[in-house]
């Protein structure tokens, strides 16, 4: 059994061979959030946008048929191949970079967007003084008058799942158990290779991050909060809007 390192989980192959499964046994209220994305950036008139942290491309692909050109920020190469084939599948046109999660935002600094996304990311346990570079970066990539999408939840909300057992085609066993130990909620992840007789153990943290927080570092990145919505769904979350100002760093 070998530990890995921080936050290579949602990542590796096993997901990317497997993303459907875990679409369906993990992000099964997705759909709605991504219809209400869409209403968004229409509302906004964005007209190019960006989302990081695209995973398998399916949000790549739902925006695009509204008529909006997406670009991905993909945290590692495979999952980027697995998002360009699925893409081409659907003849969407999308430029895809390779950024870490854990390094500086990897995107031409000459792009432009009218919207950028990032769902999942103002939970990471990241140093406040990162959060603040990429919040920094994500308004210089924005025109004038652009906006940032994005969701986090606050330990309030939080619902720990229960350790759960899924079974990935015939050679993978996935096991999951999550705790809360105060401000953070650490998962563990046990993958069970039947056909290698081999186990790999990670774990993986999520932080607490309340509204207050959240909109002082928007503020400080020149981003102001201007719409929000608390959403009830299998994991109850808030979903923002914040425009960039002409005040702020970057």
């Amino acid at each position: 059994m070998t530990p890995s390192g921080f936050l290579d989980l949602p990542y590796r192959l096993p997901f990317a061979r497997y993303y459907q499964e875990f679409d369906a046994g993990f992000y099964v209220d997705f759909p709605k959030q991504l219809r209400l994305m869409g209403e968004w950036l229409q509302e906004h008139r964005c007209r190019t946008t960006l989302d990081i942290g695209a995973m398998t491309g399916g949000c790549i692909e739902y925006i695009s048929r509204l008529g909006i050109r997406m670009d991905g920020v993909q945290f590692t190469e495979d999952v980027k191949r697995l998002a360009a084939a699925r893409l081409r599948k659907a003849g969407v046109k999308s430029t895809l970079f390779v950024s870490p999660v854990h390094g500086p935002l990897r995107v031409p600094s000459t792009a432009s967007y009218d919207g950028i996304v990032s769902l999942g990311w103002f939970n990471l346990p990241f140093e406040r003084t990162f959060i603040r570079r990429y919040l920094d970066r994500i308004r210089a990539l924005l025109a004038p008058g652009g906006v940032f999408l994005f969701d986090f939840f606050q330990f309030t909300d939080v619902k720990v799942a229960p350790t759960e057992a899924v079974t990935l085609g015939k050679d993978i066993v996935y096991v999951s158990h999550s705790e809360l130990l105060g401000k953070v909620l650490r998962r563990y992840h046990l993958w069970i290779l039947r056909k290698r007789r081999q186990m790999f153990a990670e774990t993986s943290d999520l932080v607490d991050r309340r509204s207050a927080d959240v909109r002082r570092l928007l503020a400080g990145a020149g981003l102001e909060v201007v719409k929000t919505k608390s959403l009830d769904l299998n994991y109850p979350r808030e979903f923002w809007l914040a425009r960039k100002i002409r005040s702020g760093r970057g």
